[in-house]
């Protein structure tokens, strides 16, 4: 005997709707912290005006965990693996963060002299607590945490092709893609931050040949 059409409609709702409200519970969480999907904008119009790969890296000072100054944009002879990292995001940044210790992890076997990867503060946290943070994340040496010298950080990153949206609550929204650059010092290669990390890993052996 089959169900009154009725009651299957309401069975139908039923299901449907804890999938409707998880859906748009990350829709409200996106809107949120993207201010409204603002950021967005910001992320794509950076990477359209940084130009077509491959394309020499912006001269980028920096200093490490280690108090050491360092260019992101130089040509010294390695690969770097650069993504923008906050250290005071409360939900999605260290999910990027742990995804990108999950990469230097499965590219450990290859030396510090011929891939490094690079997180890049965007709120300009100081060496020590860099320091700290890198420590947290087991001190690998395949990895440093870098803040930018200067106060121009936003514009290199930009240049770089990272957008940055400082929101009026004073949250900060970054893209989350590594940037490839060569030992020339150019980006060649973009990798987006939601590919599966096999298949980063593999893109990036790659690339660095």
């Amino acid at each position: 005997m089959s169900a009154a059409p009725g009651r299957s409609r309401s069975r139908r709702v039923r299901t449907a709707l804890p999938v409707v409200l998880v859906a748009g519970a990350w829709l409200a969480l996106a809107a949120w912290w993207t201010h409204g999907f603002t950021a967005f904008t910001f992320f794509s119009a950076a990477m359209a005006e940084a130009g077509p790969l491959p394309r020499p890296a912006p001269r980028f000072p920096v200093i490490d965990q280690a108090g050491r100054h360092l260019d992101l944009g130089a040509a010294d002879g390695r690969f770097r693996l650069v993504q923008a990292m906050y250290v005071r995001c409360p939900d999605l940044c260290p999910l990027a963060m742990s995804r990108l210790q999950r990469l230097a992890a499965r590219l450990a076997d290859v030396p510090p002299e011929r891939l490094m990867t690079v997180s890049v503060s965007v709120d300009h946290d100081p060496p020590d607590r860099l320091h700290t943070v890198w420590k947290a994340y087991g001190a690998p040496a395949n990895w440093t945490f870098v803040t930018p010298a200067g106060e121009d950080g936003d514009e290199a990153l930009r240049a770089l092709g990272i957008g940055i949206y400082r929101r009026p609550d004073g949250l900060i929204n970054h893209a989350v893609d590594i940037f490839v650059i060569d030992p020339a010092g150019r980006v060649v290669r973009i990798l987006p931050a939601d590919e599966d990390l096999a298949k980063t890993a593999a893109a990036v052996r790659e690339v660095i040949g």
